[in-house]
């Protein structure tokens, strides 16, 4: 599921301290600057000329050289049924596949070409298949992703999903946070407001989006919407986009 999407130049200031697994990827094709990327257990540049994957299940912190304009492409993406479990670096050859299909990234960018651009977020796991940090979801997480996604305008309660799994809620807990990096609430948390960006992005009023993704007042969805992104739904739709 396509998040978010950008060719930019981000801010001096620009960092990310993602302290919690995001559940999604960021993918950074890097044309200018230096980057730094650190986990607990690493520490890389992020080189001009490669496309990244950011890890989806473990925390990262990010951030570039003031002194030296970071220029790229980017894309915020869930890989449904999928999970990054550590950083993939991707050589971009000039004339190549991989080439050609973020030249077509850009240019869909440029054009805002949003359903383009969510059907190559879905076709670009063709070019992660068979990397060691690209994994394959058990059929327990797959089964409650698939069944969070279609009721994401539902309440979800722990409680209910283990019982629908079949599992103790604790040991539902246990399992999915062993799996993923991240618990079942904060899971749906993540769901509800990554689909509150990509309906945003599509224009609809507040209101509309607040029912879609679950909630049942503006002010709580407004409060949700401010703790996880740092901005209410709309200053968002405004033109605030975080690479």
């Amino acid at each position: 599921m396509l998040i978010e999407y950008g060719n930019t130049v981000v801010v001096p200031s620009w960092e990310l301290s993602e302290d919690v697994p995001t559940g999604y990827s960021r993918i950074y094709f890097v044309r200018t600057g230096e980057v730094t990327y650190e986990t607990a257990d690493e520490r890389r540049p992020l080189t001009p000329g490669f496309l990244y994957i950011l890890p989806s299940t473990i925390p990262y912190h990010v951030w570039r050289n003031r002194d030296k304009d970071f220029a790229c492409t980017y894309l915020h993406v869930d890989f449904i049924h999928y999970r990054v479990s550590g950083l993939i670096e991707l050589p971009v050859e000039e004339n190549s596949c991989l080439d050609s299909f973020i030249r077509t990234v850009t240019m869909a960018i440029q054009e805002e070409r949003i359903e383009l651009l969510e059907q190559l977020a879905e076709s670009f796991s063709f070019f992660l298949k068979g990397s060691d940090y690209f994994i394959q979801n058990s059929d327990l997480l797959t089964s409650v992703q698939s069944y969070v996604l279609n009721h994401i305008s539902e309440e979800l309660a722990i409680g209910d999903l283990s019982h629908l799994f079949n599992y103790h809620p604790n040991y539902f807990i246990r399992l999915f946070r062993r799996e993923t990096g991240y618990t079942p609430y904060q899971y749906i948390v993540q769901q509800r407001m990554q689909y509150a960006v990509t309906q945003l992005n599509k224009g609809l009023p507040n209101e509309e989006v607040c029912y879609a993704c679950g909630y049942t007042d503006s002010s709580t969805f407004t409060r949700a919407f401010r703790k996880y992104y740092g901005v209410a739904p709309q200053k968002y739709r405004k033109g605030f986009r975080k690479p």
